[in-house]
């Protein structure tokens, strides 16, 4: 695995556990799992399309990645909460 999708794959797994901890959704943390693991990917190739800088640890965009993977988070539990 690359280095740089390390820090990728520890935000998309942290933020939506974060959330569920404190929050106690989304419950399909699942979802919110695969919805957050895109999201940072493609906050990752965005950032790198754009050369945006902060929050760089290699050549990871963490700052793009756990927006991306917050917002994620936030329309999954939206969305069960509107099921629901």
């Amino acid at each position: 695995m690359p280095p740089a999708i390390v820090p990728l794959a520890l935000i998309a797994l942290g933020v939506p556990a974060a959330v569920r901890a404190v929050v106690g959704r989304p419950r399909l943390l699942g979802s919110a799992w695969i919805a957050a693991a895109a999201a940072s990917l493609v906050a990752q190739v965005a950032g790198e399309a754009m050369a945006f800088r902060p929050g760089v640890v290699g050549d990871a965009q963490l700052l793009l990645a756990a927006l991306a993977s917050a917002l994620a988070t936030a329309i999954i539990a939206l969305l069960e909460r509107r099921a629901a």
